[in-house]
């Protein structure tokens, strides 16, 4: 194939002249990849096998708790108070109909079902034989993934019922005494009541005072009325239920509510737990019940499986469209179908790597991780792309197969090995940080294109000759159409136009760069202030608060609403001694927040219990009296009515002081660890107008987390807002190590790789232009930093410098003739933008408000990167260089 005439030439390898050491290696990884084709497409195919495999055992965790460095002291507190207690992951089933009665008959129904789900292990497990067979016998019985249920408030009423007495006011108890003891006397004449010598006319009785007196002073069952319905109603105060089942008071909902073995966090055992559920709603049938019922599942495991299910469901479409979009990128710019094979491939490799390497590494990916896949993916091929662009344009120059495969990667070679070594840098600048959420989605990238890169140089030529062996077998039509450069060695009429601008005014290119330059950072100062988003709400998926589990958890809220004295934040203390030393350090913290006070209130077993011991002992001293007075004697004066009204208010004789192991279970365990230990746990209701603020998540952890006692001792105490709070603090501490630290290397290695200060100038005023514009833009638009989008950052800093190195180095290549490098070279640096901006684009329609938010930052920053490169940077090298060589590469 000849050359078209007057085509300026560059430097290639010449295979009779010696060459570096390095040099000399990277030819024969070339030529050892064009004579065994099939075997390196072989091995590449089998490591996609290998990976796809070996990744089916990874995991996706959602919650935020994945996120933390596991060294802080909100995760360890956190993990601590699991350990104790269990993530009490609830999953609570909703039925809905305007028949009180049937919703009740639907639970009492489902109830047994759900039942036999835990008795059905028991039952295994105790029919297993002792000796060696015991363990595979008990593993391979029904999981039960079920704590405790609860179906209603029945043992509460009853409990309430049998000790009323002890929830009275020791007062009360001995105005109740001195009356029974006044009556007695006055019955049995031994006294006269004053009063009764003159007679008043009588009176009724109003609602809620004692019967009034006859005309003897006698009162009607000795006076004991009143003081049986106080009793009863202060009792009664610790039961939000009065029928026995969790409902509104309207009747038109009701719940029950399990108490899961599992994390909580979507993970199998909490999707099989949901499965049984479900199978057991349909199997009794809640339209039988009532034609209108609707039932569904709220809670935190549904929210948790719901919203990994949105997001993988997400991540398919997203990897799914940016693939068809990326395709048809590549195909319209190569024309060629077979290209396709020749960039994908590598790609896919880089992501069974690093997708494989997170298998090994953590055995899970979080949210952060999990769009991955479509981010190695367009950045990934960029790399294939160059080296395919410069390979089809030395074949149209005229070289042999085998000559174009040598010079196109070594051609490329240090503009691809900047570009691998500044995307290595962004991602490795992650994993220096203690966030999880940065680090993990750092060390799995960096993997990725690492492989991507390295993978690249035999495997690209290797299917460069595999194709085109078949593709000589197969008629015109489904071969590659000739491969042709213009006259002038290039392709592409809107590179030529830009070149062609650039080279003509570059003073007016280069100053437009620099107002767009000021105008935008002059956006920074107010942003960079506090760039972090603190509305958490605007994190998490838009469908779930909406929709489905969130919409199910809300009918929910209403059904319990913080009732059973139960409402706010558990937490633990070491001892049950320390729990009101807790108490009292807390409010105390909560008072010195010079933003108010955010505690509403601190609940303890002690509240659901009669007093302290010497309270109960007091009050048990004057029931010992009643029940001594209310003798058979005194019952055998009374008629039928009095008599049972006044033996059903007589003490029994068995009534003891109260602890907290003699609560019902539904209200026991709210306080008991997972150990049957009771009176650790308590509860810190916050009075705050929503959880969803950060900074009141900061508030709260600074007055509840790991609270120090007046003594110095430190209590490991975290709640959920824990978690949100470390999640802010880390985000602030590592987010500007990661920058500064993916800017300060990407600057080492565009110094080193140009060798030439002004080129170096160049390169990175053109980072720094896409940079500020994408922080600037995103700082007008509003759009605050979170622990997903922050990452678009140090990734900007490597594209930033990638594309303008790109063009620097073919210039340089060309002997410093800007306007043919960006002839040559523009059109693979436009596609390259092109599929990462797709790949990050497919996440802006992600319902994850996160990735959403992610996706937006960093298509902000490849535009803004993408114009720099095409039109500031030419025109700066145009100046710098002033005048075009003629043809040839000095160096």
């Amino acid at each position: 194939m000849t050359p078209p005439a007057n085509v300026p030439t560059e430097q290639t390898l010449d295979p009779k002249k010696a060459h570096g050491r390095f040099q000399r290696f990277v030819e024969r990884v070339v030529d050892v990849a064009g004579a065994h084709p099939y075997r390196i497409v072989f091995v590449a195919l089998l490591s996609l096998l290998f990976a796809a495999l070996y990744t089916r055992k990874l995991e996706l965790r959602t919650d935020f708790l994945e996120l933390l460095p596991r060294d802080s002291p909100g995760f360890i507190a956190y993990e601590h108070q699991l350990g104790r207690v269990g993530g009490g992951a609830t999953l609570v089933v909703v039925a809905e109909s305007p028949d009180r009665a049937a919703n009740q008959k639907f639970v009492d129904a489902l109830t047994p079902k759900l039942e036999a789900l835990g008795d059905a292990n028991k039952k295994c497990t105790a029919a297993c034989p002792e000796g060696p067979a015991h363990d595979a016998c008990v593993n391979a019985c029904p999981r039960n993934y079920i704590s405790y249920l609860e179906s209603g408030t029945k043992d509460v009423h009853k409990f309430f019922e049998d000790t009323k007495w002890l929830y009275a006011d020791l007062a009360d108890l001995e105005e109740a005494d001195s009356t029974l003891d006044h009556q007695i006397a006055i019955r049995s004449g031994l006294v006269t009541d004053l009063e009764s010598e003159t007679p008043k006319p009588a009176s009724p009785s109003k609602p809620g005072t004692a019967p009034a007196a006859n005309d003897n002073g006698k009162k009607p069952t000795l006076g004991m009325d009143q003081y049986r319905d106080r009793w009863k109603d202060r009792a009664k105060k610790h039961d939000d239920f009065p029928t026995g089942y969790f409902e509104t008071p309207e009747g038109d909902m009701i719940a029950l509510r399990i108490v899961s073995l599992t994390s909580g966090m979507a993970d199998s055992g909490s999707e099989r737990l949901m499965q049984q559920v479900n199978d057991a709603i349909r199997s009794v049938d809640p339209k039988s019940f009532h034609p209108k019922m609707e039932v569904g599942l709220a809670g935190d495991i549904p929210n948790a499986q719901e919203e990994k299910e949105s997001l993988t469901s997400d991540a398919f479409v997203a990897t799914a469209v940016s693939l068809a979009l990326i395709i048809g990128g590549i195909v319209f710019y190569f024309r060629s179908f077979w290209s396709l094979f020749v960039i994908v491939i590598p790609a896919f490799v880089g992501v069974g790597a690093g997708y494989s390497f997170a298998t090994a590494a953590f055995g899970y990916i979080n949210t952060a991780g999990l769009f991955l896949g479509a981010i190695i993916i367009g950045n990934g091929i960029n790399y294939p792309i160059v080296l395919l662009s410069r390979y089809r344009e030395f074949r149209a120059r005229g070289q042999s197969p085998e000559d174009a495969r040598r010079n196109a990667v070594w051609n490329a070679f240090r503009a691809e090995l900047v570009g691998a070594s500044v995307a290595a840098i962004a991602y490795g600048s992650l994993t220096v940080t203690r966030f999880r959420g940065f680090s993990q989605f750092g060390m799995i990238g960096f993997v990725g294109m690492f492989v991507v890169w390295a993978s690249m140089i035999p495997v690209v030529p290797a299917l460069l000759v595999l194709i085109e062996r078949i593709q000589e077998k197969l008629p015109r039509w489904a071969r590659d159409p000739k491969m042709a450069i213009s006259e002038d060695g290039t392709s592409g009429p809107v590179m030529k136009l830009i070149a062609t601008a650039t080279e003509r005014a570059p003073k007016f290119f280069v100053a437009i760069g620099v107002v767009v330059l000021v105008f935008f950072a002059l956006k920074l100062p107010s942003f960079l202030k506090d760039p972090w988003e603190y509305n958490l709400s605007h994190l998490g998926s838009r469908a779930t608060k909406t929709s489905g589990a969130g919409n199910w958890s809300n009918k929910a809220d209403k059904i319990f609403g913080g009732k059973m004295n139960i409402a706010g934040a558990l937490m633990l203390a070491d001892s049950p001694e320390q729990v009101p030393l807790l108490k009292e350090q807390i409010l105390e913290n909560d008072a010195k927040d010079p933003e108010g006070k955010v505690v509403g209130s601190i609940a303890t077993v002690a509240d659901l219990l009669p007093g302290t011991g010497d309270e109960q002992k007091q009050k048990l001293e004057v029931l010992d009296r009643i029940r001594d007075r209310l003798t058979p004697g005194v019952l055998s004066t009374m008629d039928d009515v009095e008599k049972k009204k006044l033996e059903e208010l007589r003490p029994p004789d068995e009534l003891k002081p109260l602890v907290g192991k003699d609560l019902p279970p539904l209200l026991r365990r709210r306080f008991e660890e997972s150990n049957g230990k009771v009176g650790t746990v308590f509860y810190v209701r916050f009075d705050v107008r929503t959880f969803s603020d950060g900074h009141i998540a900061l508030r709260i952890a600074k007055t509840t987390d790991n609270v120090t006692l007046k003594d110095g001792t430190v209590v490991q105490t975290a709640s959920r807002s824990t978690i949100f709070a470390e999640m802010i603090r880390s985000m602030r501490r590592d987010g500007p190590l990661a920058t500064a630290l993916s800017f300060g290397l990407v600057v080492v290695v565009v110094i080193l790789a140009t060798a030439n200060l002004r080129g170096a100038l160049s390169v990175l005023f053109s980072l720094v232009l896409g940079v500020v514009c994408t922080i600037g833009g995103g700082a007008m638009l509003n759009l605050k930093l979170n622990f997903l989008n922050f990452i678009a950052l140090p990734i900007t800093f490597g594209i930033g410098s990638e594309y303008p190195f790109n063009i620097y180095d073919r210039a340089r290549l060309l002997g410093g003739n800007v306007a043919m490098a960006v002839r040559r070279s523009a059109g693979a640096v436009a596609l390259c933008s092109f599929t990462t901006t797709v790949g990050y684009g497919a996440l802006i329609f992600n319902d994850n408000q996160a990735l959403e938010s992610f996706g937006k930052l960093a298509v902000a920053g490849e535009i803004a990167c993408l114009v720099a490169a095409l039109f500031v940077l030419p025109a700066l090298l145009t100046l710098i260089f002033k005048k075009p060589a003629a043809s040839h590469d000095p160096h």
